[in-house]
């Protein structure tokens, strides 16, 4: 089930300060989830002309808990703990986002671990941080984060490279 296509700003989980952000699955803030490959990619392509694909995402150190139903089209049973933040480019995000099929991400957030029970996460307090962030399609199909894939978007195929 997972989370159809989708944008992301993905951070280097072994180039942040900021240990305590390190994840089993890709670091990432999603933009935009539930997708269709083909907008995804279309999404991706736009979001860089218009906006570049890199942006710094300010996190706070509070951690945060998203219930399995966060996304308007969310139906599997993820939930998970992370921390929100703050990124300028946001609201222009949500300009593009708006003429496309898709949940977009209200809040920029990262989510540090995902379990089918809450009871089992481990949340924890961090000194705020900045990340620096590339703009990728994904392919968040999959109901287990690690097997999440990035994919690379050009002008005739979409396929993945990590």
């Amino acid at each position: 089930m997972g989370y159809g296509y989708g944008v992301w700003l993905v951070y280097d989980n072994n180039d942040i300060m900021n240990k305590d952000l390190h994840t089993k699955h890709i670091g990432h803030v999603t933009i935009a989830c539930f997708m269709e490959k083909k907008e995804a990619c279309a999404l991706y392509k736009e979001i860089g002309e218009k906006m570049g694909t890199n942006a710094e995402i300010d996190i706070y150190g509070i951690p945060e808990y998203y219930c399995s139903s966060y996304y308007e089209h969310d139906t599997n049973k993820l939930c998970a703990w992370g921390y929100n933040g703050k990124c300028d480019k946001w609201s222009l995000y949500k300009n593009i986002c708006d003429n496309y099929v898709c949940d977009f991400s209200d809040i920029p957030h990262i989510s540090k671990e995902y379990n089918l029970y809450a009871n089992l996460l481990s949340p924890c307090k961090i000194e705020n941080t900045r990340i620096k962030c590339s703009l990728y399609c994904a392919d968040i199909r999959s109901d287990f984060p690690v097997d999440w894939k990035l994919l690379s978007c050009d002008n005739t195929k979409c396929e993945t490279i990590m």
